[in-house]
């Protein structure tokens, strides 16, 4: 909306080249970079060409259909980015499944003990992520205090997994989980190829396997306003 107004206060009275230029330009970068990834978010084409309409026939409309109008826009936009993106997103990231799990390769890189394969009888959960990710880094004090919530429970391990992916290596792994004062175990995956394994694609990534040694949950991504997850996830493995 900040981008139409702008163009439209930049046209010099040419509106209709203004709306050219600002829908067309969005338009096909948007098409072209996220929507192969998201589809679910295609509304997002319809509310940008009815914000430039309005905009571009403003000057021929009443007052108050205009302000109406307007102020549509504004509220269906705003239900758009706070209900619909969110849980869609949600849905389109949570994968539930029941596949037999892929063989792991990983380097334990932190003290301690460090799982670095799925032990019969055990749940396992394995958190992909970067050390340049900032999703990631503001997931793991959520991580940290479900582990807490769940200590008592000693047949669920969880992995903190870096890989060499973005020029990440084991020692920028572990500084950044001594930084960070994280009590997780941290593994490496130098080439990638649990990562490949599991068809991670993004970070972070979460993935569950159950006590037979099968994948049961793959999420990806991290959402701070994701307020139920870690309390969906906490009831999950508890109920495995």
């Amino acid at each position: 909306m900040l981008l139409a107004v702008a163009a439209f206060l930049l046209g010099s009275g040419e509106d209709w080249i203004a709306a050219v230029l600002l829908l067309f330009a969005s338009t096909f970068l948007f098409a072209f970079f996220v929507l192969p990834q998201t589809p679910l978010l295609w509304p997002t084409l319809l509310l940008w060409a009815a914000i430039v309409t309005l905009l571009l026939f403003r000057n021929r409309i009443g007052k108050i259909i205009r302000i109406g109008a307007a102020v549509t826009l504004v509220a269906v936009s705003a239900w758009y980015c706070v209900s619909y993106v969110p849980v869609q997103m949600q849905r389109a990231l949570t994968h539930v499944s029941n596949e037999l799990a892929p063989r792991l390769s990983l380097q334990p890189i932190s003290d301690g003990s460090v799982p670095t394969s799925a032990t019969p009888g055990k749940i396992l959960v394995l958190d992909f992520f970067a050390t340049w990710c900032s999703p990631c880094i503001g997931e793991l004090p959520e991580l940290e205090r479900l582990r807490a919530d769940l200590q008592t429970n000693r047949d669920i391990e969880f992995v903190l997994v870096g890989t060499n992916r973005g020029g990440d290596t084991p020692e920028r792994v572990r500084a950044l989980a001594q930084r960070r004062h994280i009590s997780l175990p941290v593994a490496f995956d130098p080439e990638q190829r649990t990562m490949r394994a599991f068809r991670v694609n993004g970070f972070p990534t979460l993935v569950v396997i159950d006590r037979t040694g099968r994948v049961r949950l793959t999420h990806t991504g991290y959402n701070s306003s994701e307020t139920s997850f870690c309390h969906d996830l906490n009831q999950l493995l508890q109920s495995l």
